[in-house]
């Protein structure tokens, strides 16, 4: 690749990408054309789509590094190489099925470390860049458990927190033309049901957890090669969104993860409506109240 390749075409910047969703979305984008700067671990990534090595600039990084210049001096790469990011993806994820009380300090903050705090590194990274250009698409992989606490809560905790920072961030965003896309995916047929059997053991085993972690992982190896989802479709409808002119906050991913939202959201609105009268009589009287928040934000 040449020192300074400017092109007309979209410039994807995609954590992750050595494999799986990643490795997926990253094929979609090349095949449509699209430059994509990869970055995974080791920075070992290939791709099937011919003619595409020359638009594929592959970057070894980890998300979890704590200093905030490897991720500017990447961004600062980008730049000098394509001129601009019009794409970014942030994937890289990290799938622990361990429980609370069960579970150490470091173990939290080693999802934390990839979910969230990984994720917020690399946006912060490319903020200035899109803010300047006053355009840019950021899709942040959330997960169907980022909408549900049904599931080991670490994992879901820090799906949840990427779900919230990505509706705030999309509202301060929006004013530079920087659109936020949250894809939810249910179970894609991954190796995510295959990654490293450490992540299922706790720290501090507890008996009276043992017959709910010993069915947690039944449901696991039974799903391993049976997830309903396709990360080839996947990465396509990534592809398809980030080309729309008015894209969406939410994205869940397959029918199973549509299912997981709208019960998650029934289940809400069944306390809302059996408690609303005592809920509504927390606030003082509507004659005392004549406040509009929305007014200074539209």
């Amino acid at each position: 690749m040449n020192d300074k390749l400017k092109t007309t075409h979209k410039v994807w910047l995609i954590t992750g990408a050595s494999r799986g969703m990643g490795h997926a979305i990253m094929e979609a984008a090349l095949a449509d054309g699209d430059c994509v700067v990869a970055v995974s671990r080791r920075g070992d990534i290939t791709t099937n789509i011919e003619d595409a090595a020359s638009r594929l600039l592959p970057y070894a990084l980890d998300v979890t590094n704590t200093d905030q210049s490897a991720f500017d001096c990447m961004v600062d790469m980008v730049i000098q190489k394509f001129g601009r990011i019009d794409v970014l993806v942030n994937n890289a994820g990290h799938g622990q099925f361990t429980y609370f009380e069960e579970s150490d300090e470091n173990q939290i903050r080693d999802v934390f470390e990839t979910n969230l705090f990984g994720l917020m590194r690399v946006t912060r990274a490319v903020l200035p860049v899109m803010r300047r250009q006053r355009s840019g698409h950021i899709f942040n992989v959330s997960s169907a458990a980022g909408y549900s606490g049904v599931g080991p809560s670490i994992y879901h905790t820090s799906k949840f927190a990427v779900t919230g920072f990505s509706e705030s961030l999309a509202f301060e965003t929006e004013q530079f033309g920087i659109k936020v896309t949250i894809v939810a995916p249910g179970l894609f047929r991954t190796d995510f049901m295959n990654f490293n059997s450490s992540y299922h053991i706790p720290a501090n085993p507890i008996e009276d957890y043992n017959t709910f972690r010993e069915r947690m992982s039944g449901f696991v190896k039974y799903m391993n090669g049976r997830e309903p989802g396709n990360p080839e479709a996947l990465g396509k409808l990534i592809a398809k969104v980030a080309c729309c002119t008015n894209p969406p906050l939410h994205l869940p991913m397959g029918a199973d993860a549509i299912e997981t939202l709208e019960k998650h959201h029934a289940a809400q609105l069944k306390d809302v409506e059996t408690w609303r009268a005592e809920i509504c009589g927390t606030s003082f009287p509507p004659e005392n109240t004549d406040v509009n928040t929305q007014a200074f934000f539209q």
